[in-house]
């Protein structure tokens, strides 16, 4: 029988990544070091200052640069400076948000990047075909910069970027060192928002002026699909918010200017001729003053950077300078600022939905009259099914205006009734006649109560109509409730004990 070998006979080895956890864990203690010295000091700069020799050996690098953001939405500033001896506090370098430079091209795209060698131009065009390296600066201080790692400063919002340089010579840099690099970005991002003194959130600035509490906030963003999904719409028209209010809270919280909407602002016809305005509709951006040397371009989250680099991509300009808006706004924008046009406005509404997103099965009522049959009518009111069950609505409410004044079609979501949309007056009669005959109704009575109901496919889903409509003062008015159309549920559905079935 062979003999059990014991721990005083068999010499345990550590496992292979002993020694590089240790080494982590010795990172992170220096690194907690230097924290704790630069959250206690008021003024950020000196306290680098005196960590500066600290930094550059935990990185094991030879120079290091730190840039800020500016709240011009356009460059980053450079900050700080390690490991320059000849460095002038004076001195500043402008890098604007940029294709072509690499502390510009993080700061654009909020992605991190280690190169091997900046003067290899194959590596560079291998991350973006526009991407380059300047070394005039080096040479001028005599500098053989051979490698670099360049990473965002951020804390959802871009504050800043940092660049680690390395010499001719030195040791490449390792994905060890791009994750150390970044812990130290993530630690300045704490020190940056502390001393920007920052909003939070978008919205927070209104919870500071006590424009809407931040429980309400919270709520109100549960909700905005009953909106379009636009906060801000929500702000407007259940707080009386003023847009400029908004757009001051955005201001302060992406630290990017704001850009309201402006009738008499021309747009850039040559940024946008090769763009879909259903896309930018849908993307909610769009390009609103340059040229391809460098591009304003108006966006409602300027700390998306995934479709920042979209952006770059479709626009393909040299340098960007971004500006935030509300939504609507930015739609106004794109439509001419026809807010007060009934089929512009709707098309807002409801983007991209076509005349054949609903099918009416088992209709064969003949009589429609000539009103409720035209191309309008018949796509306004399969745009307001379809819009209604794709917010989750119960019941839709169509309901004529007072005199000559607009009728409104209102949708219930979750027990709230709010309105959609407004219809012109001469309009109203026509969208009930076609609502009649989509149930079976008698489109000829106009004076009695009559109930109905109908079978749809909202873009290829089954749904039921049950319909009521009634006379009043003003004219007809329809209720619609939407129903899911399926079979019975079964009953391992129903939560029942097995004993019950």
């Amino acid at each position: 029988m062979a003999e059990t070998a014991t721990t005083d006979e068999v010499e345990i080895e550590p496992p292979d990544d002993a020694p590089a956890e240790k080494q982590q864990d010795e990172f992170v203690a220096k690194l907690s070091k230097i924290y704790q010295r630069l959250k206690y000091s008021k003024k950020l700069k000196v306290a680098m200052k005196e960590v500066e020799k600290d930094l550059l050996d935990l990185l094991g690098v030879r120079l290091f640069t730190i840039y800020q953001s500016v709240d011009n939405g356009k460059e980053i500033l450079s900050s700080i400076r390690g490991g320059d001896p000849d460095d002038d506090e004076n001195f500043e370098i402008r890098v604007p948000f940029s294709t072509t430079s690499l502390s510009g091209y993080v700061a654009l795209s909020q992605r991190s990047l280690v190169v091997k060698n900046v003067m290899d131009s194959q590596e560079l065009t291998d991350i973006h075909p526009r991407l380059q390296f300047d070394s005039s600066f080096s040479e001028a201080r005599g500098w053989k910069v051979k490698s670099q790692i360049v990473v965002p400063i951020k804390d959802e919002i871009l504050l800043g970027v940092m660049q680690l340089i390395n010499f001719e010579g030195d040791r490449d840099f390792t994905k060890t060192d791009l994750k150390h690099a970044m812990m130290v970005s993530q630690m300045l991002a704490k020190q940056f928002r502390s001393s920007l003194q920052s909003t939070q959130g978008p919205y927070d600035y209104l919870v500071q002026k006590s424009k809407i509490s931040a429980v309400e906030l919270e709520e109100l963003q549960t909700r905005t699909s009953l909106y379009g999904g636009f906060v801000s719409r929500a702000l407007m028209e259940d707080f009386d918010i003023e847009a400029d209010m908004i757009g001051k809270s955005l201001e302060y919280y992406y630290r990017v200017p704001y850009m309201k909407y402006d009738s008499e602002h021309e747009l850039p016809v040559d940024l946008l001729e090769n763009i879909g305005i259903s896309y930018l509709k849908s993307n909610q951006w769009l390009p609103v003053a340059g040229n391809k040397e460098e591009a304003v371009i108006l966006i409602d989250d300027p700390s998306d950077y995934q479709r920042i680099m979209e952006i770059q991509g479709v626009v393909n300009a040299r340098n960007y300078v971004f500006r935030v808006g509300l939504p609507e706004h930015i739609i106004k924008f794109l439509r001419g600022g026809g807010g007060e046009d009934f089929e512009e406005g709707f098309d807002d509404i409801f983007t991209g939905m076509g005349d054949g997103d609903i099918d009416v099965e088992d209709s064969d009522d003949e009589e429609d009259e000539g009103l409720a049959a035209t191309p309008t009518i018949i796509q306004l009111v399969n745009r307001i099914i379809t819009e209604a069950d794709r917010l989750g609505a119960s019941d839709i409410h169509i309901e004529p205006g007072k005199d000559a004044a607009p009728g409104g079609v209102r949708i219930r979501v979750d027990g709230i009734c709010r309105e959609l949309l407004k219809v012109p007056k001469e309009h109203c009669a026509a969208m009930i006649a076609r609502i009649k005959v989509i149930s079976r109704l008698n489109i000829a009575e106009k004076r009695l109560p009559q109930d109905g109901k109908c079978k749809l496919k909202v873009r290829g889903k089954k749904l039921e109509l049950r319909v009521a409509t009634v006379s009043t003062v003003q004219g007809e008015s329809a209720v619609m409730r939407l129903l899911a159309a399926g079979s019975a549920m079964p009953l391992d559905k129903l939560n029942r004990a097995y004993r019950f079935w």
